[in-house]
């Protein structure tokens, strides 16, 4: 979900409750909380690593999110902090059980708002690093986001009505059933429709649009279906393995590049994972990429689909045995 809803969400469930005002504030804290992930997410740039220190990742679990969430609260509650981000927007926050209580509760409607969504969250890491997700809305599902800013605008236009902001409250999880509701009748069409395939479904971020992933033997096949009109309007086909010279000395590349944290962490975020393998003198250059973001990518703007691109596919240079990500890799020549 995008970060409006997140902050919406909790808001309005504690003005519906009638909480007091720290309370409040600390529930809002807590359903944003895991998205300041950027915050650490800078240490996985400087020291590749395994540790899920990316967006949606370790900040996103039962565990590391209490813990985070406890850091935030006391950086939230410092004088400096509050001078700081007080000229901006008003917020009053005390560190207690009480409010790191609240904070946990905005924590878990955050998980469970982001579990809706596709790729979802690990929620039990570090025991397990699997995703767990509802394949209901995408991840950031447009229709969603813009009711939610309308929402904040109606809030900050009448900000003291208690009684409007609980009816904005009804209205939002109506809404939010509503979108649901054409969400999962879409997605039990297309299961109907590849039923019997080993495909998997996954939410466009059209309301109608679904893309179906299907693993077939050596090769992926993408198809985009639309509920509202019930056609697969495109079919893309995507080998598993494509190399261009000799196939023992390109798995012995891989295989070096399998050792690559960059690499493990682009397999743990992706839905499927084919390989483009190039040699190139004495060296390869073995692509990873992710097919079903790839066909996102050729059917997006193109201001988007280059925002996309690294998001999408990984390039690997092996010299020698030794692998490195492609564009520093070149620097180490």
């Amino acid at each position: 979900m995008d970060f409006f809803s997140h902050a919406l969400l909790p808001y309005l469930l504690g003005s519906f409750q009638s909480l007091e005002r720290r309370r409040l504030a600390a529930l809002v804290l807590g359903g944003i909380v895991p998205d300041l992930d950027v915050l650490i997410t800078w240490i996985n740039v400087i020291y590749p690593n395994t540790m899920l220190l990316v967006h949606r990742g370790i900040t996103h679990t039962f565990l590391f999110g209490f813990l985070f969430g406890m850091i935030i609260l006391y950086l939230s509650t410092r004088s400096q902090i509050k001078s700081l981000f007080g000229r901006f927007i008003h917020f009053d926050l005390d560190l207690s059980l009480y409010s790191l209580v609240f904070v946990y509760a905005g924590i878990l409607i955050h998980l469970i708002m982001d579990f809706s969504t596709t790729r979802g969250v690990p929620l039990f890491y570090p025991f397990e690093a699997f995703r767990y997700s509802a394949e209901i809305f995408s991840q950031i599902e447009l229709i969603i986001m813009i009711f939610s800013i309308l929402i904040l605008a109606a809030i900050l236009w009448k900000r003291s009505i208690t009684k409007f902001n609980k009816h904005l409250f009804i209205l939002f999880i109506i809404f939010l059933l509503v979108v649901g509701g054409i969400r999962i009748e879409g997605r039990a069409s297309a299961a109907i429709l590849f039923s019997g395939k080993n495909a998997e479904t996954h939410p466009d971020s059209n309301l109608f649009g679904w893309e179906i992933l299907e693993n077939d033997g050596d090769q992926f096949q993408v198809y985009e279906y639309n509920y509202l009109t019930g056609k697969i309007s495109h079919n893309s086909t995507y080998a598993k393995l494509s190399v261009a010279s000799d196939i023992r000395e390109a798995e012995m590349a891989i295989h070096a590049a399998e050792n690559l944290p960059q690499v493990w962490l682009f397999r743990w975020r992706s839905y499927a994972v084919a390989i483009n393998a190039t040699s190139q003198n004495d060296s390869w250059i073995i692509e990873y990429y992710d097919p079903l973001v790839k066909t996102q990518m050729a059917n997006t703007w193109s201001f988007f689909g280059q925002a996309a691109k690294n998001y999408g596919s990984i390039q690997v240079l092996v010299e020698n045995s030794h692998a490195g990500i492609y564009e520093h890799a070149r620097g180490m020549r």
